[in-house]
Order: structure tokens, then sequence, then C-alpha cells
């Protein structure tokens, strides 16, 4: 894989992975982000954009397929691009729809380039944590988060690996969206209490670089609750 670009990013494959992509259209319809007013308005003016893809490396790439039938994982790549639900600069921020696991299943997040946050949700101890990630930082979310990539300023480009059979539940957020939202401000990243949700703390946190081996990494995510230790956050 091949990264052009500094602020904006594309990619070149030598095998093409099967890619999707979440448009604007589809984040206000479900109701996942917090500005709908503007949101509506942007999606009016500057026509229905891609606001992230994702292409599943284990879906057309050799090395990838062999990982996933040794150690059951899949290597999905998020290619986040900046933007605002905005007609001005600004604005609720691009983010991805956001989910939580259907099995206690862990997954890893580490930045390939430029940075982002990533926003987990606890929603039983009614806790949110933003956490800045930097070029090369990882981080490992436990099972037990809702969580999202947030845009803070540059596409963001996530590797992402989870459990074949981690399954994803876009429910938990749709209609609600989560009790936290970033906008910018006259130029800053600004956090915004979203009103459905009540009594929910708020923490931040930076990621930190982290290198485990890819079966030792396959036994963390499965197992979660036999390796809580490593789980950080």
């Amino acid at each position: 894989m091949k990264i052009k670009g500094k602020q904006f990013l594309e990619l070149e494959f030598k095998e093409m992975p099967v890619f999707w992509e979440r448009k604007m259209s589809e984040l206000i319809k479900d109701k996942v982000i917090l500005d709908l007013k503007n949101a509506k308005k942007a999606l009016e003016s500057f026509g229905n954009r891609t606001v992230y893809y994702v292409y599943n490396l284990w879906r057309g790439i050799e090395r990838y397929k062999k990982i996933k039938d040794e150690y059951k994982l899949n290597f999905d790549v998020t290619l986040l691009k900046f933007g605002l639900f905005s007609l001005t600069k600004d604005g609720e921020t691009f983010l991805t729809y956001g989910h939580k696991h259907e099995k206690n299943r862990g997954e890893f997040y580490t930045v390939l380039k430029n940075e982002c946050y990533l926003l987990l949700s606890d929603l039983k101890k009614k806790k949110s944590i933003i956490v800045e990630m930097k070029e090369g930082t990882s981080v490992l979310i436990h099972p037990r988060f809702v969580h999202r990539l947030i845009s803070i300023g540059k596409d963001c480009l996530v590797l992402g690996i989870i459990p074949e059979d981690a399954g994803h539940d876009y429910n938990i957020v749709k209609n609600k969206g989560f009790p936290h939202h970033i906008f910018m401000q006259n130029g800053w990243l600004k956090i915004v209490e979203n009103k459905k949700y009540k009594g929910f703390s708020i923490e931040k946190v930076y990621a930190k670089k982290l290198s485990i081996p890819i079966k030792k990494l396959s036994q963390i995510l499965m197992y979660p609750k036999k390796y809580e230790k490593f789980y950080s956050i």
C-alpha cells in the first residue's frame, strides 16, 4: 500500500482489496451525528460527500487472507476524511458511524498516517474517554466500549485488527449518537455534550506505541477477560 499526500490522503494498492464508503447522507439519516440541522444544509450545498472509506485487506490481498485463515483476524484500513458537517469553518467534525462488538472481543487500532481522536464510551459506567492518537500510536479497545474515530484536522489512515467473529452492533448508536461529540469552533476543537445522555463523565488520554506479535495479539483480542492487564484503557 502506498500513501500519497499530507493533509489529504490517497491510497494505491498492488492487490486491490474490497472496499466500501460511508457518505454524509447515511450518517444524517441514522442520526448518529449531533448537529443535524447544519449537516442537512451542508448536504444540500456540497452534495453527498464521502466521510470515510473502509478497505477490507483480508478480502483481496493474499497476505491478509493467510493471516485471517491462520489467526482468525480481519485486517481493515479506514481512511477518515477531514471535513465538517457545516457550511462554515465551524461545526461538527467528520467521524465514523460508531459501534460496539456483538461478542466479547477486543479490537486493535494503529494510526498509519496523520492523527485523529478515538472516542470510547462505557454506557454502563457512564464514562467517555477521548484518546488522542498520533501517527504510529496504537490502542487496544476493550469490548465494553462503544467506539468511533473522529477527524481533527487532516485525513487520517487507521489500521484496525479484529477477530472475524466479533460482529458490529450499530443500532446501539443509531438515532442517539454518542454521549459526547467533537466540534470545531474558532479553529479549536470543542467537546459538546449530547443531551440524549445524562450524567456522563469525560477524560482525555494519549495513545502509546505498542508492539505485539500477531499470535499474542490474536489471543488478547479473542479472550479479553484472560488478558485484562493488556487493556490499559
